[in-house]
């Protein structure tokens, strides 16, 4: 672990970037080499009272109730998974976790390729015609879904200076992962983190 600060890695991006796979692929990998870390994703913890639902303050809040507890119990190091790539996102989560040293990393993607996971994804998981899902997943909420996806691929994604970009299209999540940490050494080295392509 490098001195001097929390290693607190911020996985960001828009909707089907991959963000929650690609953290969960880190975090099993570190954990299966016996690295002191935790994890959370802010999805998770995002369900709140009608209001509230979806508030990234709140997300945010409960991220640094969450890393309280993890560092009860010796959590060294934090990934969190679920952030618009939004300097705003940055600086509130790295502000919750106290003396945290943020590596920030990018997922990017096409508007084609987050359309496709997305609907992919709902069919896979959520159909209701395989027995799960909800009222919420019908075609036209899906369609909801993928256009307000798109706006946010539009309008929540910003260069954050320092950060490491990782194009994510053509890639499976374990070789994204192998980049992340190749590229940035967390959480054991100083960050130096690149820029890789931006998606037009």
């Amino acid at each position: 672990m490098p001195r001097g600060g929390i290693p607190l890695l911020l996985l960001c991006g828009a909707s089907g970037a991959g963000k929650s796979s690609v953290a969960w692929e880190i975090y099993f990998k570190l954990v299966r080499a016996r690295e002191p870390i935790a994890h959370v994703d802010l999805d998770g913890i995002g369900y709140g009272p009608p209001g509230h639902f979806g508030s990234f303050e709140m997300k945010f809040q409960n991220a640094a109730a969450v890393w309280r507890c993890y560092a009860d119990v010796g959590a060294q190091a934090f990934i969190v998974s679920g952030l618009r790539a939004l300097r705003e996102d940055v600086d509130a989560c790295t502000a919750v976790v106290p003396e945290s040293v943020p590596t920030v990393v990018v997922l990017t993607l096409t508007a084609d390729e987050q359309r496709e996971r997305i609907v992919s994804r709902a069919h896979a998981r959520f159909a209701l015609e395989r027995g799960g899902g909800s009222s919420a997943q019908t075609p036209e909420a899906l369609e909801q879904v993928v256009t307000a996806a798109a706006q946010e691929l539009e309008d929540e994604v910003e260069h954050i200076p320092g950060s490491l970009t990782v194009a994510t299209v053509g890639l499976a999540v374990p070789e994204i992962a192998r980049q992340i940490l190749a590229a940035t050494g967390w959480p054991g080295r100083p960050i130096q983190p690149t820029v890789g392509p931006r998606p037009r």
